[in-house]
């Protein structure tokens, strides 16, 4: 049986003069009391289950982090962008791999496939450390995210490369930070073939690719995949007086080697060293005029002669091999020596 329902209050309750204004504060009627903690009476009793009963901690509150391998949420922390600094979403394993190995605080954000986490669990720990977002994504969105279809489950939204200077060389020629051999780009506007060129570069200790300011084709996120990691260890400076700089190169000791498909001396004979700019021009027009008068000596790459030229990148590869070669083997002395043993 249920009990009684209480009778409701009536509604229309009127002001009741026989009793005084509540205490407390009223607005507009006074100072707010200044705030703090209740006094600790002895009515009180002991303290909530859960409850602090320490001193409170010293200094700022400790951070809370996402758990461990999920993605954070929230746009990336606006120290992690600079004004003035552009953004590109680069994209392949290789590539992505030497991003965060070389420069991790230009990484803004992380999308990757489920398949990707575990080979780069590295690099999401220090998203989440970091407070850098990263994001799980299908591989079609993916490839709508990179315009891509060979984004090999991973891009990294990160600050663009710095785009070095001629002060930038030859302060560095100066302090012996840069010892060659060096590249120079005549007229090759392909970006793949300047993300083979990098890859090749980086593999034979190619010090810097000069070029032409504006004549360079642009760093893409395309020819850094290409270059499978390669971009991250070979800078890439746009001269602005080319001719004018690659003369101060031979003031410093740099002898001045040109390629041609038609004539000059067989690669494999000449005197090749480290302190050396390699001249690749264009498969189609070749070296400008001005860059071929700098030329100290010219060279080419023996073959049948039944096709006019090579890729540019495999002519680059043959060069800076026989370059490699000539400044890795021992001296003759040494050779005879250890043939008598």
């Amino acid at each position: 049986m249920k009990p009684p329902r209480k009778p409701s209050r009536p509604s229309d309750r009127g002001p009741r003069p026989d009793r005084g204004p509540r205490p407390g504060f009223t607005p507009g009627a006074g100072p707010r009391p200044p705030k703090g903690p209740p006094s600790k009476g002895p009515s009180q009793g002991p303290p909530a289950k859960g409850a602090s009963q320490g001193p409170p901690p010293q200094g700022p509150p400790p951070k809370r982090l996402p758990a461990k391998g999920l993605p954070a949420k929230g746009p990336a922390r606006e120290r992690d962008r600079h004004v003035g600094e552009t953004e590109e979403k680069y994209h392949g394993v290789r590539a992505c791999e030497a991003l965060f190995a070389r420069r991790p605080k230009d990484v803004i954000r992380v999308y990757i496939t489920e398949d990707r986490r575990r080979h780069f669990s590295a690099l999401l720990d220090y998203c989440v450390q970091e407070r850098k977002g990263f994001q799980v994504v299908e591989d079609d969105n993916l490839e709508r995210i990179t315009g891509s279809i060979h984004h090999e489950g991973i891009a990294i939204l990160a600050r663009e490369y710095r785009r070095w200077s001629t002060g930038d060389m030859m302060r560095w020629l100066e302090e012996k930070r840069l010892s060659g051999p060096f590249l120079y780009l005549d007229g090759v506007q392909n970006p793949h073939n300047l993300g083979s060129i990098l890859r090749i570069a980086s593999h034979f200790g190619v010090s810097a690719i000069l070029g032409a300011k504006g004549d360079l084709p642009p760093l893409s996120p395309a020819a850094v995949r290409v270059a499978e990691g390669g971009a991250e260890f070979v800078p890439v400076y746009g001269l602005t007086d080319p001719v004018g700089d690659l003369e101060r190169l031979k003031e410093f000791g740099f002898r001045i080697v040109a390629t041609s498909s038609h004539h000059g001396d067989a690669v494999y004979g000449a005197p090749l060293g480290r302190r050396i700019v390699v001249v690749l021009g264009s498969e189609g027009e070749g070296m400008s005029p001005p860059i071929e008068a700098l030329a100290d000596q010219l060279l080419q790459i023996p073959g049948t002669g039944v096709v006019e030229s090579l890729n540019v990148s495999v002519a680059c590869g043959i060069l800076l091999s026989e370059v490699w070669r000539r400044s890795h083997e021992p001296p003759p002395s040494d050779r005879s020596r250890g043939r008598r043993r």
